[in-house]
């Protein structure tokens, strides 16, 4: 402990309740039609007390076509639809004691004696459940005695009531307030495929991809132009009507009118104000999984992929400020002429102003421009590769078990494809809402290599 610091003790103590009633049911129909249904209500002390009740039905039907037409055909060997609706009711972002004020214990004491405060978030005593509703119909169809199977999913779920945390003017004595704002809609659509490509005496390749793209908007925000998720200095992650979630909103630079960044001086300009750079949501997410069998001998190897979105990298803007990064590297002795235009005599030019390199990236790069920094967050990785090998039963007949298989696992093993510099574009401070789409310092996912011993009795 150094010198002249003292320790700092602190503790929380908070409760909460849910109380839950469930009840579900099922019928069918000469086992080619399906019908369940759920339904559940939950009393959330978190809630006011004439309001703390919540209640969320759902119900499917499937039909097996292929059992209720009887088919015997080589080619259709299975063929199922199937659709559902669903409600769900939530709290979401709301906390214990949100309804009240209710004072806290400050962890620094004045004149000895321990002090309280009120907390910067205003209560709200008529705050609400949030709910979810929406529908799904699906699809799944095998064809040649199962060797091809098809899967289609596509959804459309609309959230309202949304319980979020918005920001209030300072000049009210608190920085935010807990409401009820807000409606936004998820739909999109699910795909699998997967084959047995070869099978042939004690050989088979089996191959499975799969495919999903979700369209996200937010329908409104209660009255608000934006709200602020989180952020790290310029840069700010907002949610916008009409927009995907998860706006990157920032600084950047002054523009000619046919696109070119403005320099002055030789160093490009930012401009006044802020706007949208980008969005976290990706365009689509896939993968395909390879397997490989022979006899008790298996290969596994499963590659996936997010494509679209996009990052902001506190990586690149301190590393080019710092000239710690080897795109620095260019123009120390000659110097640099940025790519641009500057205004001559009332027109714009090409810039051929020579500048340093530190000059340059400490410009173009630090926490006061936002838009360099701005990256594709795709990624293709190589996830898992596993081979596992069962032992035969001459082997194992005289022991207690009736399989014995051995596999060696590795994961996270390769990123075969990414556009984002020095970085993987999966890192970020964690999953939580005002965290997302941000990378600082932040260590890649770990490569593990890992051994698996499965016995059965």
């Amino acid at each position: 402990m150094a010198a002249g610091s003292s320790w700092v003790v602190s503790n929380s103590f908070s409760e909460q309740k849910i109380n839950s009633l469930f009840g579900f049911g099922k019928f069918s129909y000469k086992n080619y039609l399906f019908l369940e249904f759920s339904a559940r209500n939950d009393w959330s002390s978190l809630l006011p007390l004439d309001d703390n009740n919540f209640f969320y039905p759902s119900v499917t039907a499937s039909a097996v076509i292929t059992d209720m037409i009887e088919t015997n055909s080589d080619v259709l060997s299975f063929l199922k639809v199937r659709g559902g609706w669903s409600e769900v009711g939530g709290i979401g972002a709301l906390s214990p004691y949100a309804l009240t004020p209710t004072y806290a214990l400050s962890t620094e004491t004045w004149g000895g004696n321990s002090v309280a405060f009120l907390p910067g978030t205003l209560n709200n005593p008529t705050i609400k459940s949030e709910s979810t509703t929406g529908t799904e119909f699906g699809l799944d169809v095998r064809l040649f005695n199962s060797k091809v199977r098809f899967n289609a999913t596509y959804y459309d779920q609309t959230s309202e009531d949304l319980v979020v945390p918005v920001q209030v003017t300072a000049a009210s004595g608190y920085t935010g307030a807990v409401q009820n704002v807000g409606e936004m809609n998820n739909k999109g659509i699910e795909l699998q495929l997967g084959a047995t490509v070869v099978e042939k005496g004690d050989f088979r390749f089996d191959l499975d991809l799969n495919f999903a793209k979700n369209t996200n908007e937010v329908v409104s925000l209660g009255g608000l132009e934006s709200l602020v998720l989180g952020g790290q200095w310029s840069m700010t992650l907002e949610a916008r009507e009409g927009h995907a979630y998860g706006d990157i909103v920032g600084s950047y630079f002054d523009r000619s009118p046919s696109g070119d960044v403005i320099f002055v001086n030789g160093l490009p300009s930012i401009a006044d104000g802020t706007k949208v750079l980008g969005n976290i949501t990706p365009d689509w997410t896939g993968g395909a999984n390879f397997t490989f069998s022979y006899k008790n001998l298996s290969l596994n190897a499963l590659v996936d992929a997010k494509i679209g979105g996009d990052v902001y990298s506190m990586t690149t803007s301190w590393g080019r400020y710092a000239g710690v990064l080897e795109e620095t590297i260019l123009g120390r002795e000659t110097g640099i002429v940025g790519d641009g235009v500057m205004l001559v005599d009332g027109a714009y030019v090409p810039n051929n102003i020579v500048r340093t390199a530190e000059d340059y990236n400490k410009r173009a790069y630090s926490n006061s421009i936002v838009e360099s920094s701005i990256f594709d967050a795709s990624y293709v990785k190589l996830r898992q590769v596993m081979v596992s090998y069962k032992l035969p039963k001459s082997l194992i007949d005289k022991t207690l078990f009736t399989d014995i298989n051995f596999s060696v696992v590795g994961r996270n093993l390769l990123i075969l494809h990414k556009n984002a510099p020095h970085i993987d574009p999966e890192s970020s401070f964690s999953d939580s809402n005002g965290n997302q789409g941000q990378e600082f310092g932040q260590l890649p996912s770990a490569r593990s290599i890992g051994f698996n011993l499965q016995l059965k009795l």
